[in-house]
């Protein structure tokens, strides 16, 4: 008897527990273990893509996106494909299947973030083909996002320059990040949402542009962090009985501080909500000739060479102090031309590692990279005293590269009096031409559209200057009001 009362207990139980995996607990179906299997093989297959683009690997890159667009025809992310793969056609030089696949873009019936920037570049490339365009000339505007007349300023510009299907670049000036945007609200991201979707709206693919070295101005810490992530400067002496000048705290901030790192890619990873077609990075304050010495930067440069380098003496009022070298026409410091070689690594090293870390948050985004037009036409200059190494900054992955040739830029100092050879057959007339660095970035690209040329809209020279630079550079005008 008790067998068999101890026998219809477990045949209860096992019973109880039929019931309950039947009817009470809901095990995971096939159908969204499948879900879930797709959307891994999706992500996988983007990201080895994307990877394949960034390395320049056109063609790889080419036959996995084909085969997501195929495979995947109805995904979310089938429009993010497409992107990557009409960048992959025109990097790989294929115009046509680029303007193609970017034209499924500017033309799908759903809104999407790649729409302004694909009307843009298909303009663009049938330029470049020959093609008659069925939209207005493409045509880039600078205008200030802090200016107060920005709101009446760009139903102006739209008379003049037609907005739709032009490239604006919205400016954030050293300077005025505490100041918010038109006095009123702090400049941040959403502050900005309303300029940029007026913008957007009326058809224009929207950049920002920032200034790195001056953007922490805008940042919501204290006043006591700020002042830590501030570069460092040599200042001269301002006593003839004192010999040396000394170090102290920059008015812009040091890139190579991890905290003012952190801020800056938290700040432009916000830019996502935004409908911008791309960012670019300015340099309206270049890294000069006495800036960037940090005791963190020296310390690593020590390093490095293991060589002891101080500033403060090796600077003077007029910059490094000459020695006696067998050419006459370099006279700086051996020490000082591996300190200017290192510096514009390091400073290219973290565009680089700030473009790679927004392309996973913001993969539709361009990125842009301003140069000064005097690193391109003497490439000696350019490291000395701007920090920028062009030939490098050439092979790195950005998408365009802007320059200024406006008139009232100043002439290139002659290379002689600064200590450096000069640039074999160039002339010291020729070094104030303000477009030919143009000339030899096209040249030197190999793609005359990753160009932007800043020109001025005031001078009478504008006109002139414009007609001389190479066909299919993006000619951006210089609408900034003061405020």
């Amino acid at each position: 008897m008790p067998r068999l009362s101890l026998y219809c207990h477990g045949l209860v139980a096992a019973l109880s527990l039929v019931l309950l995996v039947s009817g009470c607990v809901r095990l995971p179906g096939p159908d969204t273990g499948i879900s879930e299997l797709h959307d891994q093989v999706e992500k996988r297959l983007l990201r080895d893509a994307t990877l394949a683009f960034v390395r320049a690997d056109y063609a790889d890159a080419i036959a996995l996106l084909h085969r997501f667009v195929r495979t995947h025809p109805h995904s979310s992310r089938t429009l993010e494909a497409r992107w990557w793969l009409a960048r992959s056609y025109r990097g790989a030089g294929n115009l046509p299947s680029a303007v193609e696949h970017f034209r499924v873009l500017a033309n799908a019936p759903m809104p999407n973030p790649y729409r302004a920037e694909a009307r843009v570049r298909v303009t663009r490339l049938e330029e470049l083909l020959g093609k008659p365009s069925t939209g207005e000339p493409v045509n880039g505007i600078l205008v200030s996002l802090t200016s107060p007349h920005l709101s009446d300023r760009v139903p102006v510009l739209a008379d003049h320059h037609p907005i739709e299907g032009s490239v604006i670049l919205l400016d954030i000036p050293c300077g005025h990040g505490r100041k918010g945007l038109r006095n009123r609200q702090p400049l941040s991201p959403r502050a900005m949402d309303p300029v940029v979707r007026q913008l957007h709206g009326r058809g224009a693919a929207v950049y920002l542009g920032v200034t790195l070295r001056c953007l922490g101005d805008v940042a919501d810490v204290p006043h006591r962090t700020r002042a830590q992530w501030r570069d460092w400067e040599y200042v001269p002496s301002s006593s003839r009985s004192a010999p040396s000048g000394a170090l102290r705290r920059s008015s812009y901030y040091s890139l190579g501080d991890t905290g003012y790192l952190e801020f800056l890619v938290g700040w432009l990873s916000q830019l996502r909500d935004l409908p911008l077609a791309g960012l670019v990075l300015r340099s309206e304050v270049p890294s000069g000739i006495d800036e960037g010495f940090s005791p963190l930067a020296l310390a690593a440069f020590e390093r490095e060479f293991e060589v002891h380098f101080d500033p403060v003496q090796i600077l003077d009022e007029y910059g490094p102090r000459s020695e006696a070298w067998p050419d006459a026409s370099v006279q700086l410091p051996a020490v000082f031309w591996k300190w200017a070689g290192w510096k514009a690594r390091e400073r290219l090293r973290t565009l680089r590692y700030l473009v790679d870390t927004l392309r996973v948050d913001l993969p539709h985004l361009q990125v842009g990279l301003e140069v000064q037009y005097h690193s391109v036409a003497d490439p000696a200059y350019g490291l000395v005293h701007l920090a920028e190494d062009w030939v490098a900054i050439a092979r790195s992955p950005f998408d365009v590269f802007l320059t200024t040739i406006d008139d009232t830029s100043p002439a290139l100092p002659h290379a002689a009096s600064q200590g450096m050879p000069a640039q074999p057959g160039r002339s010291a007339e020729s070094m104030e031409e303000g477009a030919y660095p143009v000339f030899d970035m096209v040249r030197y690209l190999g793609k005359s559209d990753k160009v932007w040329a800043i020109v001025s809209s005031q001078t009478p020279q504008a006109s002139s200057q414009s007609r001389r630079l190479p066909e299919g550079v993006v000619r951006v005008r210089d609408y900034r009001v003061v405020p």
